[in-house]
């Protein structure tokens, strides 16, 4: 049996044997980049773990792509638990902090946003969530980091103190008592809504600073203002007390009692803080005002009363001793008040003596006319005359104050004695006694008319 015998040859697939080392050589790089990423990831995770904020990140989708150990420390969840982040977010805060962070993301900007998480407990807990965008060498956005920090506490210390802010501000509402606190370094004051609407304004209403306190603090009173405080401020005295007044929003003045102390000084004892209250004096201040006209002055007829009359003759004669020439003191009496009183009754009579008031003001406008008691007044003419026909024809204006000219029986003439300083007298005491003897002789002479003392100086 005879056949051709042919050889063959086998030769490797060169094709074959390239895939296979790609794929090994892929492999190998697929396990150095998964060996990195978790050395990288547990880096990050220790380094983290020692961070008091959660560190996250995610991918352009903005699914997240890690999330470090102190979130679920924070919210007591597990891993495999956080599928989707908004679901972590407090059910009210759902429908608006997502949508903020989609625009800031898609804009590839900063973002800032606080909310409330939800703990596996059920409780909550307030959060600031900061994220930015991170790009790759060619500019391109490719995820997002950031940083998840727990403001609960400071969240609480806020609401606390707003809440302290409104007890205080609803407790002084009705005492007319507002408070001001200044951080001094940066001039910023805030106004509580009691303390600026002493000053007709609403709460938030104003933004106050040191430097415009010259805009509505009175002109007379600021450098007093000015002073006090400097002194504070060195330490020179213990608190700001003073009264002032202040610009009120429609143009009027308030006045306020000003209490402030320095409650916190730096290292070099700079002051750095000054607390304090202000309160309306308005009311206060037109009570004691009354007080004091009331003290000085006869209600019936609203002329300075006797005690007033006596500073008012002082004062005069004390001018006239400065200034040379010589003042008159008149004192006048209405002819027959006591017919009136008791005829007509104490009604007529005092209609009576208010007009007679008006009538002595409106003769003597440069004169001061007082009420002494009864029906006896007094007149202070300063700068009087040198000749006495002069003065008496000045006092015989007052000879007509308590009538208008007519027949009306509850009318009266006045009888009015005069006297001259320094000629007649040379103490007050002495003056009135002079004026006293002259209205005695007016009354001798038939009243209705003046008389001049005319006995010697002793």
């Amino acid at each position: 049996m005879s056949g051709k015998v042919s050889e063959i040859k086998a030769f490797p697939s060169q094709a074959s044997e390239s895939r296979e080392d790609e794929i090994l050589a892929l492999r190998a790089e697929l396990a150095r980049e998964t060996a990195l990423r978790k050395r990288y990831e547990t880096q990050l995770r220790q380094f983290s773990a020692s961070l008091p904020v959660v560190i996250w990140m995610s991918d352009a989708d903005r699914r997240i792509s890690f999330v470090s150990d102190s979130w679920y420390a924070i919210t007591g969840t597990r891993p495999d638990q956080l599928e989707n982040w908004t679901l972590t977010m407090h059910e009210e805060d759902r429908l608006s902090v997502p949508g903020e962070i989609l625009r800031a993301s898609e804009r590839q900007e900063r973002f800032a946003v606080e909310y409330r998480i939800l703990k596996s407990d059920g409780s909550s807990a307030w959060v600031l969530n900061i994220g930015a965008p991170k790009f790759d060498e060619l500019g391109r956005c490719d995820g997002y980091v950031g940083a998840v920090i727990d403001v609960s506490e400071r969240r609480a210390a806020t609401e606390a103190l707003q809440g302290l802010e409104t007890r205080l501000s609803l407790a002084l509402d009705g005492t007319r008592v507002g408070v001001w606190d200044w951080d001094i370094a940066s001039g910023e004051v805030w106004l509580s809504g009691s303390a600026l609407a002493i000053q007709g304004y609403a709460s938030g209403e104003v933004q106050g600073h040191a430097a415009g306190i010259a805009e509505y603090v009175h002109p007379d009173d600021l450098a007093e203002l000015y002073r006090a405080m400097i002194a504070c401020l060195k330490g020179e005295q213990p608190m700001v007390n003073l009264e002032h007044r202040l610009r009120r929003r429609d143009g009027g003045w308030v006045w306020v009692s000003e209490r402030g102390r320095v409650v916190e000084r730096d290292a070099n004892g700079r002051a750095l803080r000054m607390i304090g209250t202000r309160t309306d004096m308005t009311e206060q201040r037109e009570r004691d005002d009354r007080l004091r006209w009331l003290a000085a002055h006869d209600v019936l007829t609203e002329l300075p009363n006797r005690g007033r009359f006596q500073e008012l003759l002082l004062a005069a004669m004390r001018e006239t001793d400065a200034g040379g020439g010589r003042m008159a003191l008149m004192l006048v009496d209405l002819d027959h008040f006591k017919a009136v009183n008791d005829g007509f009754g104490h009604d007529a009579g005092d209609a009576l003596l208010r007009r007679a008031a008006r009538r002595l003001r409106e003769a003597f406008a440069g004169a001061s006319v007082a009420r002494l008691g009864g029906d006896e007044f007094a007149i202070i003419v300063p700068d009087a005359a040198r000749h006495g026909e002069e003065v008496m024809a000045l006092a015989a204006q007052a000879i007509p104050a308590g009538t208008t000219g007519g027949d009306d029986p509850s009318e009266s003439t006045a009888s009015v004695g005069v006297a001259l300083y320094p000629d007649h007298a040379g103490s007050a005491a002495d003056l009135v006694k002079a004026a006293d003897v002259a209205l005695y002789a007016a009354k001798q002479a038939g009243r209705a008319c003046a008389r001049l003392y005319d006995e010697p100086r002793r």
